[in-house]
């Protein structure tokens, strides 16, 4: 069976809502650019046994890419908002596999920088999570939350695959041999955008399906201009700020920390990857959960399971070769991860919808990107100067705690369907 077969013809059929399928491709398409994301960690390992750069020096490189990823986030969801879904996610994989195929050639880590860091966080970038969940949003009201979780929920898998995957390529190949194969999967993004639609009313339907919904005339209709004037909106931004950060930087550092407690460093990746299994269900659960209850509620949740899962990774040594120790770590730091990105964003679209969603949730990305740039640098930085990660993971915790209060305090963050009018 072709392809083309499995995808329904939106113009021909009506029984079954064509936004899915939007959502089937954005899970692929997080599940590439996540897997790429967070096997850095493998990367940074192998790169510091190869070359002998400090760890400081090695996480400066997700760093840069990170703050490649700040800076440029907003300019991609603006781009959605203006050349579309097919334009934007064929640049972006284009850019993403070209750089991961400059990143397999390094000699350096000024060559490293400049092609990780620079052009495949570009491509990171424009296919981050900010324009995606802004072009679901489009096509969903009622079931945001769950829509934008399945899709995220290619993060969690892509970690799942993906990590345990290149550590082995790393270990029976090389780690260069490994770049060149995340290369062919990103490049592999490109046929897809055959089957991108920016929005429902582009193929002459509505979101959810649903002829009647009321988020297409109910609603006040946000501009980027509009929304930054608003205190919900930097209360948004400030909560992105810590929302990713903290959780990036056990995503550099994780191996490290098993490697430093005496874990095998295969055994540490299929943690990670164990862990980005419970994320891609807790994405789908906790996006389900945060359309039926508070967004805030279910953030307060993830936020607690991601401190508790930092103050497992910092006392490995005590628990030693505790093998239910890592058992919650998997758990609760799945738990935490599955409640950032998706909620800020589905927040973020409850509180300004219009045709400015990418512009929007691409300003909550790059708070999201300049977290996650801080984090793993200063984490590496106190390691290095003080042999232990323990300042990093607090200033992380405090960061989680900063960020959940201030989605606690905006306002309207939960919009709901009531006769037709948010409440």
């Amino acid at each position: 069976m072709s392809l083309p077969s499995l995808i329904p013809n939106p113009s021909t059929n009506r029984k079954w809502f064509y936004g899915w399928a939007i959502v089937a491709i954005c899970f692929v398409i997080s599940f590439v650019v996540f897997g790429v994301r967070l096997s850095f960690s493998v990367f940074f390992v192998a790169l510091i046994e190869e070359f002998g750069w400090s760890r400081a020096d090695t996480a400066s490189i997700f760093s840069i890419s990170m703050i490649v990823f700040a800076s440029t986030s907003t300019l991609a969801g603006l781009s959605l908002d203006r050349f579309g879904a097919r334009w934007v996610v064929g640049v972006g994989a284009a850019f993403l596999g070209l750089g991961l195929v400059l990143s397999s050639q390094i000699q350096s880590i000024w060559q490293l920088a400049a092609a990780y860091g620079g052009v495949a966080s570009l491509g990171i970038t424009i296919l981050g999570l900010g324009p995606l969940s802004s072009l679901i949003s489009r096509w969903f009201y009622k079931r945001r939350g769950l829509a934008i979780g399945i899709a995220f929920a290619g993060t969690g898998v892509g970690s799942l695959m993906v990590t345990p995957g290149v550590e082995f390529l790393v270990r029976t190949l090389d780690w260069r041999q490994a770049y060149l194969v995340l290369a062919g999967f990103a490049s592999a993004l490109i046929p897809l955008t055959r089957w991108l639609h920016s929005s429902p009313e582009e193929i002459g339907l509505a979101p959810d399906g649903d002829p009647q919904n009321h988020n297409s005339s109910g609603q006040e209709r946000w501009l980027l201009g509009k929304a930054v004037r608003t205190t919900s909106f930097w209360l948004v931004i400030l909560a992105a700020l810590g929302a990713i950060g903290p959780v990036r930087m056990l995503t550099v550092h994780q191996i490290a920390m098993f490697v430093d407690a005496g874990y095998d460093r295969a055994f540490a990746a299929l943690v990670v990857g164990s862990a980005g299994a419970v994320t891609a269900f807790a994405f789908i659960i906790l996006g389900a959960l945060s359309d039926r209850i508070d967004r805030r509620l279910v953030y307060l949740l993830g936020s607690a399971a991601l401190i508790a899962a930092m103050l497992i990774v910092h006392n490995l040594r005590s628990v030693g070769v505790g093998f239910q120790w890592i058992g919650f770590y998997i758990v609760l730091l799945g738990v935490g991860e599955g409640s950032r990105s998706s909620l800020v964003t589905a927040m973020a679209s409850d509180l300004f919808p219009g045709n400015a969603l990418g512009g929007i949730n691409g300003a909550v990305g790059a708070a999201f990107g300049l977290g996650a740039a801080f984090f793993p640098w200063v984490a590496g930085y106190l390691f290095d100067l003080q042999g232990s990660y323990t300042t990093g993971l607090a200033i992380a915790g405090g960061a989680v705690v900063i960020s959940t209060i201030s989605l606690g305090l905006t306002s309207n963050s939960k919009l709901r369907e009531n006769n037709g009018e948010p409440n």
